[in-house]
């Protein structure tokens, strides 16, 4: 399985994941359910934020 493989599938996991803890909890933040997600899967709160957002390089190709 190649790199860019890996990182679509994780990408997609993660606006997942973000999805269904904004639906658990409506009353939280943004910012708490990025740094919830950030340190679900070990990547920084940006991350999840450019992610999610589908910016730079974490813009969806598929």
């Amino acid at each position: 399985m190649s790199d860019n493989h890996r990182f679509l599938k994780r990408n997609v996991k993660v606006r997942t994941f973000f999805t269904e803890l904004e639906k658990k909890n409506p009353q939280w933040r943004i910012s708490a359910l990025e740094k919830e997600t950030a340190d679900h899967f070990f990547i920084s709160e940006r991350t999840v934020r450019a992610i999610i957002k589908g910016t730079g390089i974490y813009s969806s190709e598929t």
